[in-house]
């Protein structure tokens, strides 16, 4: 009965003390919360929403600015209103300068009205009709300066006119990355970047011409005459007028040569006034075309002055062709003789002598009748 009273009383007395020491344990020690008001915590708590706060400005701003559209157009005009294209360059050089006549037809008016790329006048303006006003890369002198927009320091300057006069006016620059051109109108002091490649709007004249305008048919031509031979088909082949018995005609470079006057381009076209000297030292080379139709042309290829390029002028038309030897092939040093097959050489005489031997040596003395018994006496002689 004792024992079991003081095992009760012990056991009582552990449960209090150890209900005393867990009373005496703040309770802020066995939580988590006031180590989110620690210092490095809340720090980086500021960090995180701050960065939150920059991501939710970037989405908001973002729709807004895709969904900026250009609707504006850079140039205000139509096609179809254009009837002149200049552009200038940079470099001092003359002005291209396209104009339209009536029908349609581009051609290069100083040049006599040499007939154009009219497919290129029509796609460049096209392409300036469908710019749009896009937001300004800048807007100070400094820039228009830098970016070589400004209204005396231009990479290019490009200006149409219709028949009340000047329609509109585009300066364009530098080239910040492929087929880009910053530009803008003569009357906006922004600065845009533009889809636009430099090359669209070239300031050679030599790009603008229509290539095609020695161009024949190569089935019409019926003959070709030189000074001294005439060429004249005979069905699929060629036939050499006059030719005599020792004389046969190379049909390749026949054919060939005719290729080459169906084809034949240029590099750049003049005014008559404007040609370059020729050499008066180098021969001239004069030929006839006759065609199926009855027509014919005259050329006069005649070799520039220090220059390996010649000048042909046709007797149908007021400008002068600049060629290269690339685009003569064939016509280069064009005589009668180079249209002939020529002769094989000979064969050099075969012979199966042996060639003499160079060494020269004296003859044997004749052998003494000792010499002759003993051969081996002979040899010992001959080693002594």
């Amino acid at each position: 009965m004792t024992a079991t009273n003081s095992t009760s009383l012990s056991k009582a007395a552990s449960e209090t003390t150890a209900a005393d020491t867990k009373a005496q344990v703040p309770k802020a020690d066995l939580g988590w919360r006031p180590d989110l008001r620690t210092p490095l915590v809340m720090g980086l708590a500021g960090l995180l929403a701050l960065q939150l706060l920059i991501a939710l400005g970037q989405s908001l701003s973002a729709p807004s600015t895709r969904a900026f559209a250009p609707q504006a157009p850079l140039l205000d005009f139509k096609p179809e209103q254009v009837t002149a294209i200049r552009i200038e360059g940079s470099d001092g050089a003359d002005p291209v300068h396209l104009e339209r006549r009536d029908g349609g037809a581009w051609v290069v008016g100083e040049l006599g009205d040499f007939p154009a790329a009219g497919f290129k006048a029509d796609q460049l303006l096209t392409t300036l009709a469908a710019l749009k006003r896009p937001l300004p890369t800048a807007t100070s002198a400094e820039a228009r300066a830098r970016f070589k927009v400004a209204d005396t320091g231009f990479n290019r300057r490009l200006t149409l006119e219709g028949a009340q006069g000047q329609i509109a006016t585009l300066i364009l620059g530098e080239t910040p990355r492929f087929r880009r051109l910053f530009g803008r109108p003569a009357d906006d002091s922004a600065v845009y970047e533009l889809d636009l490649a430099i090359a669209d709007v070239s300031n050679r004249r030599v790009d603008w011409l229509d290539q095609g305008q020695l161009r024949i048919d190569q089935e019409k031509i019926t003959a070709i005459e030189g000074s001294d031979w005439r060429l004249e088909k005979d069905g699929e082949n060629w036939r050499l007028a006059g030719a005599d018995a020792s004389e046969t005609l190379d049909q390749d470079k026949a054919r060939e040569l005719v290729r080459t006057l169906a084809n034949l381009s240029y590099r750049d076209v003049f005014a008559m006034a404007d040609a370059p000297a020729e050499d008066p030292a180098a021969s001239v080379l004069e030929l006839k075309i006759e065609l199926s139709e009855g027509e014919s042309r005259t050329y006069r290829i005649a070799k520039l002055a220090e220059s390996e390029d010649s000048v042909l002028r046709s007797a149908d038309r007021p400008q002068v062709f600049k060629l290269s030897k690339y685009d003569l092939m064939e016509l280069v040093d064009l005589e009668r003789s180079k249209l002939l097959v020529q002769p094989e050489p000979a064969p050099e005489p075969a012979t199966d002598a042996e060639p003499e031997s160079t060494h020269s040596e004296e003859p044997a003395p004749p052998a003494t009748d000792e010499e002759a018994a003993d051969p081996a006496s002979a040899m010992d002689t001959d080693v002594d």
